[in-house]
């Protein structure tokens, strides 16, 4: 996953990521680089373009929100599977790319079995863990900041609205900045009235203003 996303990232040209940048003789201080294997253009450059395009959406805009960094643009892709058949053990995953104008760093995350209160998807658990990462390696690799901090939507603090009607849930919800995207179990046509029995991000999660948030209902 991470050489698709650095084939993306270099313009559809196949890239294999380095895992040493180089060595350095111990005795006189010689250092050898490694070089980039670099192969051909697996992907046209203007359907690269796209993708990346798509996975700044991601990020700005998507599932993705827990790996923006303040002042960079990011781009990525969430992922969440099932480990296995009906084990009820989950993967969550985040794969992503930075600076988006010109990306020198690829990352990914992935999450066996997550079970604390994030949740088990990648766009709740995964993304911020990359975000955490690149907040400080972007700035170690000294890449210049492309976006004012204006741009970055603020963090809050996930409510507890279980118990609340949908209607004050979404009242709360809207007042914070957040999205509300309601799950019935019985699949029948929902009321404002009907009362909350779940909610995911759990109290107490930091996630973004903009963030859609699930809450559930029998």
């Amino acid at each position: 996953m991470i050489s698709v996303v650095s084939t993306i990232a270099n313009n559809g040209k196949k890239f294999t990521p380095r895992i040493v940048k180089a060595t350095i003789d111990s005795k006189t201080g010689e250092k050898k680089e490694i070089e980039q294997a670099e192969g051909e253009q697996i992907i046209s450059e203007e359907t690269a373009k796209k993708v990346l395009s798509m996975m700044e959406s991601v990020v700005s805009e998507g599932t993705g929100k827990g790996a923006q960094v303040k002042g960079y643009a990011i781009g990525g892709k969430t992922g969440t599977s099932e480990d296995g058949v009906n084990t009820g053990k989950y993967v969550a995953s985040f794969v992503g790319v930075a600076d988006i104008s010109d990306p020198e760093v690829a990352i990914i995350v992935i999450l066996y079995n997550p079970t604390g209160e994030g949740g088990h998807q990648g766009g709740g658990i995964a993304s911020p863990v990359a975000g955490q990462v690149l907040s400080e390696v972007l700035p170690y690799l000294e890449i210049k900041k492309q976006q004012t901090e204006e741009t970055i939507p603020q963090t809050v603090e996930m409510p507890n609205v279980i118990g609340m009607s949908i209607k004050d849930a979404k009242s709360a919800l809207n007042e914070l900045g957040l999205e509300v995207e309601i799950e019935n179990s019985l699949e029948q046509e929902v009321n404002s009235e009907q009362i909350i029995i779940d909610q995911l991000p759990k109290k107490g999660i930091q996630i973004n203003q903009g963030t859609k948030v699930t809450v559930y209902v029998q």
